[in-house]
């Protein structure tokens, strides 16, 4: 399971969140474990049942002056009982008064105290994209992610069968680069979200001509910096002895961080135009969303048209015998 620690929470949103440590630095190296943060004023009030340590707890205006308006007694009670939990850290937003004794609180039981000055309709969104991005399930794959009329294709297949020469004459063709060799894929809520490592960001590799900057040459109009994946096409050798897809009826998937992915095989041998099949299998993934099925719509006219043709024939012909 992914973890982050409250040390590098700090580090990574201390300028861009505007974020301070008011106490617990002892507490730093406790670990959140979830994408999720908890809005939840009940355990101040003594309700602790769904409390949930692994997530970050927040404060907004209102819990703030709740605790400014309980008497030192309660307030000792209550603070002390919910920061005896395991909870990972407290963020308090909006800049109010936090009583010293709170902080006192939280050094005692190592508890890292944080404070950002800004509202939480600024802080949150940005918090939980933080979140998603360093918590959330994800992989490396080898292949290469381009944007094909606002899809996101995977192309996979053995080193050297040219997949890095299909996505440049791609781009030429006015899509866009993602990655290419090496693709991060992110599970974000119900969506993979792949990009490109930093290294390799932008960057592609052609053999004969090495080393390219697709940015640098096409613009910023050739390259996208992340890209949902929602088909994967893979490029094999041509066999004549293995059976490939004729009609499209059998649809193929792929799992990926539990995620059933479109699935298009595509044989490559001399003379096969591979990029234009690419994007003739992102226009029918978008065919298939609209409830268009090529292949079935086809199978159903022929069934139909042999129906057709089989009422037209006398008993005798349809049962291959003589009439009468």
């Amino acid at each position: 399971m992914s973890q982050l620690s409250i040390a590098q929470l700090l580090e990574d949103l201390r300028e861009d969140l505007d974020l301070e440590l008011l106490a617990g630095k002892a507490g730093l190296a406790r670990t959140i474990r979830h994408t999720r943060y908890q809005k939840n004023g009940l355990p101040l009030a003594g309700f602790l049942e769904e409390l949930h340590p692994d997530r970050v707890q927040i404060w907004g205006n209102t819990e703030i002056r709740y605790l400014n308006s309980m008497a030192p007694e309660a307030l000792e009670k209550a603070v002390g009982r919910f920061f005896h939990h395991p909870v990972c850290t407290v963020l308090a937003l909006g800049g109010g008064y936090i009583p010293r004794r709170v902080a006192e609180i939280a050094d005692r039981e190592h508890l890292p105290l944080l404070r950002s000055r800004h509202p939480g309709s600024e802080v949150l969104p940005r918090l939980l994209a933080y979140l998603e991005t360093r918590l959330s399930p994800h992989a490396r794959l080898h292949g290469v992610l381009v944007d094909l009329y606002g899809v996101g294709v995977l192309m996979q297949g053995k080193s050297g069968i040219g997949k890095s020469e299909c996505a440049l004459t791609l781009v030429t063709r006015g899509h866009r680069l993602v990655a290419d060799d090496v693709v991060d894929i992110q599970l974000r809520g119900p969506d993979l979200v792949g990009r490109s490592t930093d290294l390799l960001k932008h960057h592609i590799e052609v053999r004969g001509l090495g080393i390219l900057n697709l940015k640098d040459l096409f613009g910023v109009v050739a390259i996208r910096y992340e890209k949902n994946v929602e088909l994967i096409v893979e490029l094999v050798h041509w066999n004549p002895e293995v059976p490939f897809e004729r009609l499209g009826i059998d649809l193929q998937a792929r799992d990926v961080l539990g995620k059933a992915l479109p699935l298009v095989r595509i044989p490559v041998a001399p003379g096969r135009n591979i990029p234009t099949l690419i994007e003739v299998a992102a226009r029918n993934l978008l065919l298939q969303r609209m409830g268009y099925f090529s292949a079935e719509e086809f199978s159903r006219s022929l069934t139909a048209q042999i129906a057709m043709e089989s009422a037209r024939q006398p008993a005798g012909d349809r049962e291959g015998g003589e009439g009468v």
